[in-house]
């Protein structure tokens, strides 16, 4: 098993492409709880595998894309 060396400055950077990816394809409702949903399931799996760089990656990015869009 490889480590996982995810940082602060990773997850702003994905959290960037999400929005973007948001904004691009005109996202709304259901399309933006499915994509949250997403992050939510690899959170999920990297916690049953004890991933806990991931682990803490995946929660700072569930919890920034809650607060900015609401779900």
């Amino acid at each position: 098993m490889m480590p996982d060396n995810y940082t602060k400055r990773e997850m702003n950077e994905d959290f960037q492409d999400i929005k973007a990816h948001i904004k691009e394809e005109k996202l709304q409702g259901a399309a933006i709880t499915i994509l949250i949903d997403d992050v939510l399931e690899h959170y999920e799996v990297a916690t049953r595998f004890k991933y806990n760089k991931s682990k803490g990656h995946y929660r700072d990015l569930l919890s920034r894309l809650v607060k900015t869009y609401g779900h």
